[in-house]
């Protein structure tokens, strides 16, 4: 049997402390697991240790979703409680079945704590394997929320600006990503001060129902005009075989998301990129707000996460400030 709830009250449970205004004091994308170090060698706890160290889809190295610190259940004291992101998990018979349950702003603000358990191993083995995604895209939205707060103080106001002007919607992007390339039905901003740049796109697109393949192809056909290279032969494209996509929803809007590699054709030059695909204020063209990175020998984890945030700021109703 495998069960999820959302747990309101208990000493490991629920929001018992909501009055509780300590801040968490975890760097971002930390994340806690609380369980017997020894239990972590069985193929139980090597399920979990899989699942929580899962890479980040669409980066060209190797990066974890997360930085993992494990600790046993008996030391998890007031230096640990002030962590943002905490899992516990625990097997033994006193569990009726396989369960998860969720608990917000226990101990600090914001924080998320997710309790895995389970009879037996094989339970929760069978846990994992069918919650282990959704547990990484709950602590994920926890490090988003995070991001868009730090945003709300402190973004670009040119790009701000420009995205109301040119497409109708408000997006707060990165206060440093200010320099703006405009062109039609396109605009590329910049973080031009810097080696390892950061950039946000808005364009838009013919409405219409869009395969993985038309996608990029579409995309190929925007960027060889708007982002050419040195020479004539060179132009930003996309490595199609590395695009995932999926939808999802965003303030009660359907939107496409979108995540691969780009590459400069016939350079050295390329990165990840993320891109959100909705429909435009009028509905009647698709608007594409993407983020990339180019960043070489670098990890990039933190930059792309902070340009997905970004792009989930986009406001189709907003009036620049």
């Amino acid at each position: 049997m495998l069960a999820v709830s959302s747990c309101t009250s208990g000493s490991k449970g629920g929001d018992a402390k909501k009055g509780s205004t300590a801040r968490a004091q975890s760097m971002p994308y930390e994340l806690l697991v609380v369980a017997n170090k020894d239990w972590l060698k069985t193929e139980a706890g090597q399920t979990l240790v899989e699942a929580v160290e899962a890479p980040i889809e669409g980066l060209p190295q190797l990066e974890k979703n997360f930085r993992v610190t494990y600790i046993n259940p008996e030391a998890f004291n007031g230096t640990f409680k002030v962590y943002s992101n905490i899992v516990f998990a625990e097997v033994g018979k006193k569990y009726e079945g396989a369960e998860m349950r969720t608990a917000r702003n226990e101990y600090c603000r914001p924080q998320l704590i997710v309790f895995l358990s389970a009879p037996d191993g094989q339970a929760f083995v069978e846990l994992v394997q069918g919650r282990g995604q959704q547990v990484l895209d709950m602590f994920n939205e926890q490090e988003m929320v995070r991001e868009r707060a730090a945003l709300g103080k402190k973004f670009s106001r040119a790009v701000m600006q420009q995205a109301e002007k040119q497409f109708g919607v408000g997006m707060k992007v990165p206060a440093n990503i200010d320099d703006i390339k405009v062109g039609k039905d396109f605009f590329w901003a910049s973080d031009s001060k810097r080696e390892n740049r950061t950039n946000v796109c808005v364009y838009t697109l013919p409405m219409r129902d869009l395969s993985v393949e038309d996608f990029v192809a579409a995309r190929d056909s925007v960027m060889k005009i708007n982002i050419p290279g040195g020479r004539e032969d060179q132009w930003m494209e996309t490595d199609g075989r590395t695009v995932t996509s999926r939808i999802v929803e965003r303030e009660g809007r359907q939107v496409m998301e979108v995540r691969g590699l780009w590459d400069m054709r016939h350079d050295a030059m390329g990165g990840p990129f993320v891109c959100y695909v909705q429909a435009d204020v009028s509905g009647q063209k698709l608007l594409v707000a993407e983020g990339f990175v180019f960043a070489p020998e670098e990890k990039k984890r933190a930059m792309i996460r902070q340009l997905e945030a970004a792009l989930q700021t986009l406001d189709t109703h907003s009036d620049a400030p």
